[in-house]
């Protein structure tokens, strides 16, 4: 796995959060009768509902946590992980971009709600935790709780890089 899918795999978690409706989904609160359905055989009303609940799993991710995960990633290019930080920080807030998060993300996928949630959860954590000074091997690696999601899901973990690989630039 590439280092760029990683990274492509966490921002569309932050992604989820910045683009999020409020109004759906109960904050991450699924009930138990959805949590051993795997995730490609989800009803569309079901699917609304995993999606306001994933968006709530990541919805503790403040704007300075995304502002210091966005300078570490920065560094991939040689930029300060903390002027870019402080930039970050100090832009007004973009207007949220229309919901993506549809039955056509989970087409193919067997892992089920409760292993979603997991690793949302967990790239939650992780996510919070990332400071300039963490390196950034933390940022490009996947918690392990998203293990299934890579394993059951095509494509979870595919970013468009990869699709051009041998392609002259």
């Amino acid at each position: 796995m590439t280092r760029m899918k990683l990274l492509g795999f966490l921002m569309a978690g932050l992604a989820l959060v910045a683009c999020g409706d409020d109004e759906v989904g109960n904050g991450g609160e699924t009930g138990n009768e959805l949590d051993g359905k795997q995730l490609g055989s989800l009803t569309a009303g079901e699917v609304d509902e995993v999606c306001g609940d994933l968006r709530g799993q990541l919805e503790s991710i403040s704007k300075e946590d995304m502002c210091e995960v966005t300078g570490v990633a920065s560094s991939i290019f040689g930029m300060d992980c903390e002027t870019t930080k402080q930039e970050c920080i100090s832009a007004p807030e973009e207007p949220a971009e229309p919901d993506t998060c549809d039955a056509s993300n989970f087409a193919g996928c067997t892992a089920t709600v409760a292993e979603a949630k997991a690793c949302f959860a967990a790239m939650s954590s992780t996510l919070k935790a990332i400071t300039c000074e963490s390196p950034l091997s933390d940022l490009m690696a996947p918690p392990a709780e998203c293990a299934a999601l890579e394993k059951k899901c095509p494509g979870a973990f595919e970013d468009d890089e990869e699709e051009t690989e041998g392609e002259a630039p």
